[in-house]
C-alpha cells in the first residue's frame, strides 16, 4: 500500500488516551471494563444481496459497553455493536450483543448468549463460568508476537488457521490479531488499554467485507474513583508504528476521558 503525502515509508499512528488503574499486576488490562465506553469507527463495508452485484459503501459505527463488572480476576463487559457486526453488513443491520470476558489473564470473546452469561456472571462470579467457555478463547496476556490461542479441546495443527494468532507487535501496546479460515478472514489491531483500533475482515467466496478505523474513543466513568497516579493509575501514551496496517498518519488528542483522532493523508 503506498502513502501519498507521506515523507516516510513507515506509518506511525499515535494513540493517546487516559486510562484507569489495572485490575491485575502485571498490565492485563486491554479494554476498559467501565459502563459508558464507546469506540467509534469509520471505514468501508463491501455485502452482497441475492442476485444483485456486490455493493460497497462507507459506514460509521459505534460499538457501546451498555454493562459492566470488574471483580478483580473476574471481569466482564456486554457490548453492543461489536465490529464483528461488520463481517456480514448489509443496509439495516441490527447490533448485535457480544460479552468480552477476562478470567485471570485469559481473555474470551463470547458472541452467543453474551446477555444471559452476563447476568449470571455479574450475580454469582466464578460459579456462573460455563464448562463449555474454552470454545470462546482469544487471547492470553500479556500478549506475545507468534503467540496462537486455540480451544485446548482442538487437535493439534501445524499451521496458524482456526486460532488468534497473535500475527505482530508493531509496538509494546499495539498487538496485531488475526483469525484465518477457509472461508474468510479477520485481522484487529488492539491497543492495551483502549482496545480494537482497526478491524478488517474478508470472506474468501460471496463478497463480504469491511476495513475500519478508529476515529474517536470514550472512556466510562467507573464506579468507585481510580487510585492516585503513581499506584498503577496513569496517563500513557501509545506509540503503534512500524508495520501497523494502517493507511493515514494519526494524530490524537487527550479530552480527559475522550480521545478523539484525526487522519492526514490518503492511500491508494
Amino acid at each position: 500500500m503506498k502513502i501519498l503525502g507521506l515523507a516516510l515509508s513507515v506509518v506511525l499512528a499515535v494513540v493517546t488516551a487516559a486510562v484507569g488503574c489495572t485490575p491485575a499486576p502485571g498490565d492485563h488490562a486491554v479494554f476498559p471494563f467501565v459502563k459508558g465506553t464507546t469506540w467509534t469507527y469509520e471505514g468501508t463495508v463491501k455485502w452482497t444481496r441475492e442476485h444483485d452485484p456486490p455493493r460497497s459503501n462507507s459506514v460509521r459505527w459505534t460499538s457501546r459497553v451498555v454493562a459492566a463488572f470488574d471483580d478483580g480476576d473476574v471481569a466482564g463487559a456486554l457490548l453492543d455493536g461489536g465490529v464483528w457486526d461488520l463481517a456480514r453488513w448489509s443496509p439495516g443491520k441490527r447490533t448485535e450483543s457480544y460479552l468480552l470476558l477476562r478470567v485471570q489473564n485469559r481473555y474470551y470473546l463470547v458472541r452467543h448468549n453474551a446477555k444471559t452469561l452476563f447476568a449470571e456472571l455479574r450475580k454469582s462470579g466464578h460459579k456462573a463460568l460455563p464448562p463449555n467457555l474454552d470454545e470462546d478463547t482469544w487471547f492470553d496476556t500479556p500478549l506475545k508476537s507468534g503467540a496462537i490461542y486455540r480451544p485446548k479441546d482442538d487437535a493439534p495443527r501445524g499451521d496458524t488457521m482456526y486460532g488468534w494468532q497473535v500475527a505482530e507487535s508493531p509496538s509494546r501496546s499495539a498487538f496485531v490479531l488475526r483469525y484465518d479460515t477457509l472461508p474468510d478472514e479477520e485481522t484487529l489491531t488492539l491497543v492495551r488499554g483502549v482496545g480494537i483500533t482497526w478491524f478488517a475482515y474478508a470472506h474468501h467466496g460471496t463478497v463480504a467485507e469491511a476495513d475500519v478505523r478508529l476515529i474517536a474513543y470514550h472512556r466510562g466513568v467507573p464506579r468507585e474513583p481510580a487510585r492516585p497516579p503513581g499506584r498503577g493509575c496513569a496517563r500513557r501514551t501509545f506509540h503503534a508504528c512500524a508495520k501497523l496496517p494502517l493507511p493515514y498518519a494519526v494524530s490524537s488528542w487527550d479530552h480527559g476521558t475522550s480521545t478523539t483522532f484525526a487522519y492526514f493523508g490518503s492511500a491508494t
